[in-house]
């Protein structure tokens, strides 16, 4: 049973001691236990929590929020250490507060270049699938035995408060690896609940009931959830993506420029806004599409805006971190994803003093946008549609304007010091439950 109250937190050298646990021929090494004191009126003033992370070292929506929030966490005087499975590179994607701990499970790279050397088993576990292969629940590298083990090992030796999940694959190792009663468990889901396929809805019906509180990025997967867990309750919490305020001034909105941002696949739909720039280039013969990302698609996108005679009109610079000065530049932003469970990059948009276009897709953009008031919302995968919200923009500057004011307002209730709150509520809860 957990009980919180009175401990010491843990020491840098312990942490450590953690990362190396994973190291080849090395032993988990003892971990020191925090000692707690029984209290009936429990203070969480200062808590300890780890976030499990894939690859905190690379770049995407999950991937900066969790940023956002653990910055947000340790300005509250709180414990916070990101817990990443891989590390695949020297330097992160997007820049680490140095008062966050990062543990890294595994150094995928290669030896030279600071990355850990296996010894012969390891190299064959690396080859040998993870449990989570079965059913195809992981689409990311380095799924493999080797990594079920280190996850485990570290799992199994964890002295913290709280564990935060932020994807099914790695609330599903907290599932099966986890140590109930040592620490809370908290599943975050950054999709939503109806995109899963069965074999994956299978693994969430049998494991999220256990977890101590499931958090959502939607009301409406929130919803969703309840639905499908009704015995859960108040176990199910909706807290939103987090955005800190943009440090740059508001966009003057006077640069003939359409900007986007995101991962060069098919769900973000970047074809529609390259078709839909096509029907309003010969109308609008100065302005300009950057597409900002990496991914896949990219080659595509490139022959795609070449097809329609746009090559030099239509800009793929590759992904930019951070994007604020972009922003800055740009007087429409366009998100033409397919589906969206969140949409961190319209609230990105947004507060660098953007009008919004985005596709009318469950479940974020509809919660974020309101129609008219602070941005359009068109249908997806229909390029005249976009198109049509984009003309009205182009041509009317004191719709844009109106747009982007509104849209700075509601970015407001994103940023991270109106969301955190929430966070700690969330853990407070769990863990004076446990107490």
């Amino acid at each position: 049973m957990l009980r919180k109250l009175a401990y010491r937190p843990v020491q840098p050298d312990q942490v450590a001691g953690a990362s190396r646990q994973c190291g080849p021929g090395r032993r988990a090494p003892a971990v020191r236990r925090a000692r707690w004191r029984h209290s009936s009126k429990a203070s969480f003033e200062h808590m300890r929590i780890t976030f499990l992370v894939r690859n905190i070292w690379g770049i995407g929506g999950t991937i900066k929020t969790t940023l956002n929030t653990a910055e947000a966490l340790v300005d509250l005087g709180h414990d916070v250490t990101i817990a990443s499975f891989v590390r695949h590179k020297a330097k992160p994607d997007f820049a680490i507060d140095p008062r966050i701990k990062v543990v890294n499970l595994w150094d995928v790279r290669k030896p030279a270049k600071g990355g850990e050397r296996l010894s012969l088993l390891q190299r064959l576990q690396a080859k040998q699938p993870s449990f989570l292969d079965a059913d195809k629940i992981n689409n990311q590298g380095e799924s493999s035995k080797l990594l079920d083990r280190k996850v485990r090992r570290y799992l199994k030796t964890l002295d913290t408060d709280v564990v935060v999940g932020t994807q099914v694959s790695v609330n599903l190792y907290m599932a099966r690896y986890g140590r109930p009663g040592a620490y809370a468990m908290v599943a975050q889901e950054h999709m939503y609940l109806d995109h899963y396929k069965p074999p994956v809805r299978k693994h969430i019906d049998e494991h999220y009931p256990a977890f101590d509180a499931i958090v959502t990025i939607t009301e409406a997967d929130a919803k969703a959830y309840r639905a499908a867990f009704p015995e859960l309750g108040d176990k199910i919490a909706c807290v939103p993506n987090s955005i800190p305020a943009s440090p740059r001034p508001p966009s003057e909105l006077t640069e003939p420029l359409i900007m986007t941002a995101g991962r060069l696949t098919g769900m973000k739909g970047m074809d529609t806004l390259v078709r839909a720039f096509a029907e309003l280039a010969e109308e609008f013969p100065d302005w300009r599409v950057k597409i900002f990302g990496r991914g896949p698609n990219k080659d595509k996108l490139k022959a795609l805006a070449a097809e329609l005679g746009l090559a030099d009109r239509i800009d793929l610079p590759g992904p930019v971190t951070p994007l604020d000065a972009e922003w800055q530049r740009a007087s429409i932003a366009a998100i033409p994803s397919r589906f969206e469970p969140f949409g961190l990059v319209i609230v990105e948009a947004m507060a660098a003093g953007l009008p919004v276009v985005c596709s009318a897709v469950k479940h974020g953009p509809l919660e974020i946008i309101q129609d008219g008031e602070n941005g359009l919302l068109v249908p997806a995968g229909k390029p005249e549609e976009l198109a049509a919200a984009l003309r009205r923009l182009m041509s009317d500057p004191s719709l844009r304007r109106k747009l982007a004011d509104a849209g700075m307002e509601t970015a407001r209730r994103f940023e991270p010091e109106q969301v955190v709150g929430r966070h700690v509520a969330v853990f407070e809860k769990v863990l004076a439950k446990a107490a």
